[in-house]
């Protein structure tokens, strides 16, 4: 097998039988295909850890971020375990080692800015653009669920009454996260609206214009254009607003392994680092208020 047939079947691997993200193999499928098209056009062994080397050099040669490195290290030694695994061997690519990142805070937006994009949302001339990015925006920053968590979201999902919402995360793994009172109206208003314009046998909660399941880029431009409207300068994501959830939530008290349920996360020192964000948050308190700091 050459180079590409051991890429698709790594891909179909990893969609089948690890249950990877449709994100996650997508990140997959451009890094090894970027990796051989450089490994063609410099005429070097896509299998040989040298020609990876010399690949990721090229990269910080171009001041590509540390994260995206990262990453691609990560996917050249998930896919190296792979080959070993059916060939036989010793795993290549192991010896590979990522850049180590710098510990930064994440960015989140207060409620004051979260309310800024909920009126850009509702100043929007088109009344089922405006009901689904209100009810988008509330359920981001309501729930703190992953993009990608959100677009996964059928209409039966979503339990008015009960208050909670179905979410399927990484792994196909599913838990239930309850549901504010202001996500609820807003996806109640935007579901009067949905069934005017979705097709019967279209099951997603939240649609584009066309009628299709929105994806995870489309939620991107939605959040980036809204910000543009409100005028905000922070350079807020969908993420962005799952960070704010869970800061918001210890600020006020809640436990922390609590958090930890509602945002999937499996371990929970991964959780453990909003609580550096609240102390930043706390000391910037401090240090503007207390009259002997």
């Amino acid at each position: 097998m050459g180079f590409l047939e051991d890429q698709q079947a790594f891909l179909r691997f990893c969609q089948i039988e690890r249950r990877l993200s449709p994100h996650t193999k997508r990140s997959y499928e451009q890094t090894l295909t970027h990796y051989a098209a450089y490994c063609q056009s410099t005429h070097q062994d896509p299998y040989d850890v040298q020609s990876a080397r010399r690949y990721l050099y090229v990269l910080y040669e171009k001041d590509v971020a540390t994260t995206t490195v990262s990453q691609k290290v990560s996917c050249l030694k998930q896919f190296g375990k792979y080959l070993a695994r059916e060939h036989g061997g010793e795993p290549l690519f192991h010896e590979l080692t990522a850049p180590k990142r710098r510990k930064t805070l994440p960015t989140f937006a207060v409620p004051t800015e979260v309310e800024q994009l909920l009126m850009a949302a509702e100043d929007q001339d088109d009344s089922f653009l405006q009901a689904r990015d209100v009810a988008i925006i509330e359920v981001l920053y309501g729930t703190g669920v992953r993009v990608a968590e959100l677009c996964g979201m059928d209409e039966s999902s979503f339990d008015a009454t009960l208050g909670f919402v179905h979410v399927v995360g990484k792994g196909k793994k599913e838990r239930y996260v309850p549901v504010g009172k202001y996500a609820i109206e807003a996806i109640e208003r935007y579901r009067n609206i949905r069934r005017e314009i979705v097709q019967p046998s279209e099951n997603a909660l939240f649609l584009s214009q066309k009628g299709n399941r929105v994806t995870t880029d489309q939620i991107r431009y939605i959040l980036k254009r809204l910000r543009k409207q409100s005028g905000l300068h922070k350079p807020l994501t969908p993420h962005s607003l799952r960070h704010s959830f869970a800061t918001d939530l210890l600020e006020r008290g809640a436990d922390l392994r609590a958090v930890q349920e509602l945002l999937g996360h499996e371990s929970l020192s991964t959780t453990g680092r909003y609580t550096h964000v609240s102390t930043e948050r706390l000391r910037s308190i401090y240090q503007a208020t207390h009259p002997r700091k």
